[in-house]
């Protein structure tokens, strides 16, 4: 699992994912097409056991939200 890269469309443009296992924890280190910075994300547990996707370091809430949906559909469709 570790150094898996692959790139998906989003939002009108393309991102590049890296995979990355940090601290036995899979982290998503996101480039965009535009000129936004990196975004580092991971999926987390709420206290109902639900997943969520998150930014790390918090902040990018809602750029995480956003992308985290591609990419777990991008490897549902691709195990």
């Amino acid at each position: 699992m570790d150094g898996d890269n692959f790139e998906l469309d989003f939002m009108g443009g393309r991102i590049k994912v890296q995979r990355r296992l940090v601290a036995n924890q899979t982290v998503y280190i996101v480039a965009f097409s535009d000129k936004r910075n990196h975004l580092v994300l991971t999926r987390a547990t709420a206290d109902n056991a639900n997943y969520f996707w998150t930014s790390v370091p918090e902040g990018r809430q809602r750029e995480a939200e956003q992308v985290g949906p591609v990419i777990a559909e991008h490897i549902r469709n691709n195990q």
